[in-house]
């Protein structure tokens, strides 16, 4: 007990003595981006080499600097390295990389503590937007509102600010309401313990920190498993020993950009941050693709996609879906344009396509760009997969009786005035799906349809009245019978649908005709007079 008491003493008494003749000095530990494996940044971390006690590590010397309320000294110190640094690079013409390094709880109570940080990186000429200030989470536990005017003063000056530690400590969720944090960093404790829950919570923290727009890093990656699945969640950066352990300063010396040493450059760190805030857990089939020179790599790809791609080629090895497509491929002109006009325009467009006899609608949106490369997300809707989707659905609830037969589905898109055939097995000489929609729905009209029914029929695929049909009726389908023409030239009693489906910025409908049991064939003869079939 003496001995950890004369310690901790000795720390308190000669930490200026330590600062002045260079006791104090910083490790570096990488951070990388997860979806590349390149370097993002490091962190810097205060260790003690002191010629009495030895090398003394932070559990030995932050606590007592803590209690006697000089732990802003060290802090600035470990700034003043790094910036030293800089200085030093940028003289010899080397490449830096942002540094973040710690401010305790009560650096904040420090009065000049902003004055002393702008003072120690302008005097070694440090763009504030390379220093990366981490605030620990238990200091938001107190005084909520003076640790967000911290915040937003660090803001002003031009520092990214980030909350260490995440779901440690005085964790709350609160915090990310009531503070502008730009990145959180999870907290190492999630991994130590790794299992399914833990898991479920990084998945839970990562899509809500992208919904809110915040930035991710995760400590503590140990293992292949870790990066791997933190790659897949989305996690932007990892930090952890599987990527390195923290290094003296040489670590930081000497960078060059090239094809040995790769790591992100200022303007790759904005292109990547927005690339890495795309969330691709919607659950929709969705990738991240950078396009440049008419090819296009994918970057990121999740589950749904990858699940998509064997739906539609289960012959097909998946590791051609993380190649670029040969100009050779009948889809490549039509993707290449797609993505051509997302990429000029910066707006989103969308394409529907074939493809090994699937009908794919394929979304682009534009994300960033960097010299001559655009990150682009793209979204796939497999139609007979969500048909399929639909199905079940209306089975469970028993909204439109029993799909076991189809005659005829079609996609029906009013807005763009076009239709697409997904299946028939109907023999109608005008269908929807050959040049404009509302020239096909009066054609059809005119020549399937039973001549009582066809005014009815008209109100019916009035397209400019669904959205208010559906509406009064308070569902997500209308149904209706009419007389159609059948196989021999007569007409029929079948049930016709439009079910509406879900999209984000146009309507779509599916258009289906199914025949009608014996018993309600009868009630319809009664009601409008019977069917004009042959037999």
């Amino acid at each position: 007990m003496n001995k950890i008491s004369d310690l901790e003493q000795y720390v308190q008494n000669h930490l200026e003595d330590a600062i002045a003749q260079d006791w104090i000095i910083a490790y570096f530990q990488p951070v990388v981006r997860s979806l590349t494996g390149e370097l993002s940044g490091f962190e810097a971390l205060a260790r003690w080499n002191d010629p009495t006690y030895g090398f003394l590590t932070p559990d030995i010397f932050i606590p007592p600097l803590e209690k006697n309320g000089k732990i802003y000294l060290l802090d600035l110190a470990v700034l003043e390295i790094i910036c030293k640094n800089y200085k030093e690079q940028h003289d010899s013409s080397f490449d830096f990389i942002p540094v973040s390094f710690n401010l305790s709880r009560l650096d904040l109570e420090i009065s000049d503590i902003h004055e002393r940080i702008n003072f120690i990186c302008d005097k070694y000429d440090v763009p504030h937007n390379m220093i990366h200030i981490e605030i620990t989470e238990n200091s938001s536990g107190e005084k909520e509102e003076a640790l967000e005017e911290h915040i937003q003063w660090f803001h002003r000056d031009g520092f990214e600010v980030w909350m260490d530690d995440f779901g440690s400590g005085l964790s709350t969720l609160n915090t990310l309401q009531t503070h502008s944090f730009d990145v959180i960093k999870l907290d190492m404790m999630f991994l130590r313990h790794f299992n399914k829950k833990g898991e479920l919570i990084l998945r839970s923290i990562i899509k809500m920190a992208k919904n809110l727009g915040i930035g991710t890093v995760c400590e503590g990656v140990e293992t292949m498993e870790h990066s791997q699945f933190l790659k897949e969640t989305g996690c932007e950066r990892i930090q952890g020993w599987y990527y390195g352990r923290p290094q003296p300063v040489e670590v930081i010396k000497g960078l060059v950009h090239n094809d040995e040493h790769n790591y992100e450059t200022a303007d790759e760190q904005v292109y990547w941050n927005n690339i890495s805030s795309i969330d691709l857990l919607s659950g929709y089939p969705e990738m991240i693709v950078e396009y440049s020179d008419h090819k296009w790599i994918p970057v990121a790809i999740n589950k749904q996609m990858i699940k998509a791609f064997r739906e539609i080629h289960p012959e097909e090895n998946i590791k051609v879906l993380g190649m670029s497509m040969s100009p050779q491929h009948p889809l490549y002109n039509m993707i290449d344009d797609l993505f051509s006009q997302v990429s000029r325009t910066r707006e989103s467009h969308k394409i529907d396509y074939i493809d090994s006899g699937f009908l794919v609608l394929m979304k682009a949106a534009y994300i960033a760009s960097l010299n001559d490369k655009t990150a682009l997300k793209v979204t796939l809707r497999n139609i007979y997969t969500e048909l399929e989707y639909k199905r079940n659905s209306m089975l469970e609830n028993g909204l439109v009786g029993l799909y076991s037969q189809f005659e005829l589905v079609n996609l029906i898109s009013p807005d763009r005035d076009s239709a697409m055939q997904i299946y028939s097995n109907a023999s109608f000489e005008k269908i929807y799906g050959q040049g404009s929609l509302l020239t096909g729905i009066k054609e059809f009209t005119e020549t399937e349809v039973f001549i009582d029914d066809r005014e009815r029929y008209r109100r019916f695929m009035d397209m400019s009245t669904l959205e208010r049909r559906y509406k009064e009726q308070e569902s997500n389908y209308l149904t209706e019978p009419f007389r159609l023409k059948d196989k021999k030239g007569g007409f029929r009693w079948k049930q016709v649908t439009l079910l509406k489906m879900l999209s984000d910025d146009e309507r779509q409908y599916l258009y289906e005709i199914q025949p009608v049991s014996k018993e309600k064939r009868d009630a319809l003869d009664k009601q409008y007079g019977k069917d004009m079939s042959r037999s």
